[in-house]
């Protein structure tokens, strides 16, 4: 197994996280915070609720993952989330937002291996959304694997992750809400699992679409889509949770400050069938 732990040192990353918040906070003297529509539902992780839907991004926990590390997680996300919209607005640069991620991210202490972008081929198909979802975990996860065997296991909380999403209508319409605001759809999905080191294992799947349409009513996973049309690119990254505590003051003042900038519903990724 390769190295997977961050390759920027701890005071780097201080530095590095610090330049953002200041950056950010210099930022919103001159612009004023967009306010959503609906309410927030601010909660914390649980045993039951190892899942959610946060703005246009879909979560799933394995078993193994601690509640404090789902925590930590969480907040990792959203702040590299914000950066790269920040940084990379609009829909219409997917894989420039996906690179922006994943900066944020190794400037947290993650691991990106290669830290880049694998931008998989496409055909003269029609697919599913849900189909491009599952398709593309795969070979991200086909790709990790080589480096990380325990990497296979996020196939599964991605499976059971999107099955769980079907099952409540309230969390669909959501999600289907987030990822249609602009122009086609665009979301992200990001099964993870931890290992028994105790080290974070995240899989980022980023997928976006200008041509795909919603109409009729048809919920964005089971529409078609050309497969052509379809941007899709998978990254592995991997995150020591001792590492967070080096910035937790900094990321949460800017989140508590944010704290309705991404809509988040929870629901349950393991609940057996009736």
């Amino acid at each position: 197994m390769q190295n997977v732990d961050g390759t920027i040192s701890t005071e780097e990353s201080k530095d590095l996280i610090s330049w953002r918040v200041e950056r950010r906070q210099s930022l919103s003297t001159n612009v004023s915070p967009v306010r959503s529509l609906v309410s927030p539902l601010i909660s914390n992780p649980t045993r039951e609720l190892d899942a959610l839907v946060l703005g246009n991004a879909l979560i799933g926990y394995g078993d193994n993952v601690s509640l404090e590390n789902m925590t930590i997680i969480e907040n990792i996300i959203k702040f590299s989330k914000m950066e790269a919209t920040l940084e990379v607005p609009g829909d219409k640069k997917p894989k420039e937002w996906h690179q922006a991620f994943l900066k944020c991210m190794e400037d947290l202490g993650c691991y990106v291996p290669d830290s880049g972008v694998v931008e998989y081929n496409r055909g003269a198909v029609q697919l599913t959304m849900s189909n491009v979802l599952t398709g593309i975990v795969k070979a991200g996860i086909e790709a990790a694997k080589a480096a990380i065997p325990g990497a296979t296991v996020l196939g599964a909380v991605a499976d059971s992750t999107l099955d769980a999403l079907k099952k409540e209508p309230d969390v669909v319409k959501l999600f289907h809400f987030e990822v249609t605001k602009a122009k086609g759809v665009k979301l992200a999905i990001l099964p993870c699992e931890q290992l028994k080191n105790g080290l974070i294992m995240i899989m980022l799947s980023s997928i976006y679409s200008e041509s795909f349409k919603s109409e009729g009513g048809v919920i964005f996973l089971d529409a078609t889509v050309e497969d052509q049309d379809v941007f899709r690119a998978a990254s592995f990254i991997t995150f020591n949770p001792l590492r967070y505590a080096q910035n937790k003051a900094s990321i949460e003042r800017v989140l508590d400050h944010q704290q309705d900038a991404q809509l988040t519903k929870r629901f349950n990724r393991t609940r057996q069938k009736a």
